[in-house]
């Protein structure tokens, strides 16, 4: 019986697996600068509560302050404090890389479509971008990081929309301001948040996706909604995490893509990527953040 080999081709395109931008750069203070340092101090001043003027006698220092005795007892505004301070130190931690090859021959019997600046495109959009995201999120989601911990224990249609209006109430009360806070949001919780009623009437009149950031999909009193992939949530305790950008960075220090053609030992192009970078809460602008649990882990 005669054989029949039919034949195969094999095209030139190839097919990349879906990826995302990240959902985080652009959305962070730019205050601090880590070039030429690993490590960056960022100083607070320390304010004091006002006592009552004492027109016969030294005023009284209020009772949580304990003031360092300096000049005359007797003044008339009260106590006299030498103005403190505190240091919060930010080191970056978090240094990563890869190291791939593409042997000439192998690329040249592929039609060549492992061209070296693909492979390290696809390489920091479906992991390095990926991974960050999900770190800043962690670091940003820890209830130790935020002045606000709620719960929201089961998200519906009916109560999503009331947990995302409670974090906006939680930072204005604080006196953070939401015009520049962002609702990092996963998208089973986006997809109730959309159902909700008064979140259809607060966004359809003004809804204008041209006039709104990347990745921003609409706002809840102010609060611009950044709906992300639920699995950027590794703390899957977290429904959705709110955080005011001058309250969080997000630095990186180095962020190196190298092509190498021919090096020694290889016959082809030898590629490497290294990202060295970190996420931080600003301890003084901690009430900028607040995060929403399905069950209050902070108890």
């Amino acid at each position: 019986m005669a054989t029949i080999n039919l034949a195969t081709k094999y095209s030139p395109k190839v097919v990349d697996k879906f990826y995302l931008d990240s959902v985080v750069l652009g959305k962070t203070s730019k205050e601090y600068d880590w070039d030429g340092v690993n490590s960056v101090k960022v100083w607070t001043i320390q304010t004091y509560a006002p006592t009552d003027y004492g027109q016969g006698g030294a005023g009284k220092p209020a009772d949580d302050q304990s003031p360092i005795a300096i000049g005359t007892a007797h003044s008339r505004y009260g106590a006299t404090y030498e103005v403190a301070d505190t240091i919060q130190t930010m080191t970056l931690t978090q240094d990563k890389s890869v190291s791939l090859s593409v042997d000439k021959g192998n690329n040249t019997e592929q039609m060549l479509i492992k061209n070296s600046g693909k492979v390290l495109a696809l390489e920091m959009r479906e992991q390095f971008i990926p991974m960050f995201d999900k770190y800043c999120l962690g670091v940003w989601g820890d209830p130790a990081n935020c002045g606000t911990v709620t719960e929201l224990a089961s998200p519906s249609k009916d109560n999503i929309l009331d947990a995302v209006s409670a974090h906006v109430t939680a930072l204005r009360n604080k006196f953070a301001t939401v015009d520049d806070a962002y609702c990092f949001i996963g998208e089973s919780n986006y997809a109730l948040l959309l159902m909700a009623k008064e979140f259809i009437n607060f966004n359809n009149p003004s809804f204008a996706p041209q006039h709104l950031e990347k990745g921003v999909m609409g706002k809840v009193r102010g609060l611009q909604i950044v709906p992300v992939p639920d699995s950027y949530f590794t703390d899957t305790n977290i429904n959705f995490v709110t955080a005011k950008r001058s309250a969080i960075l997000a630095p990186t220090k180095i962020k190196d893509m190298k092509v190498h053609t021919d090096p020694v030992g290889i016959s082809g192009a030898l590629m490497e990527i290294r990202w060295l970078f970190d996420a931080f809460v600003l301890d003084t602008r901690k009430d900028g953040l607040a995060v929403c649990l399905k069950n209050d882990a902070s108890v």
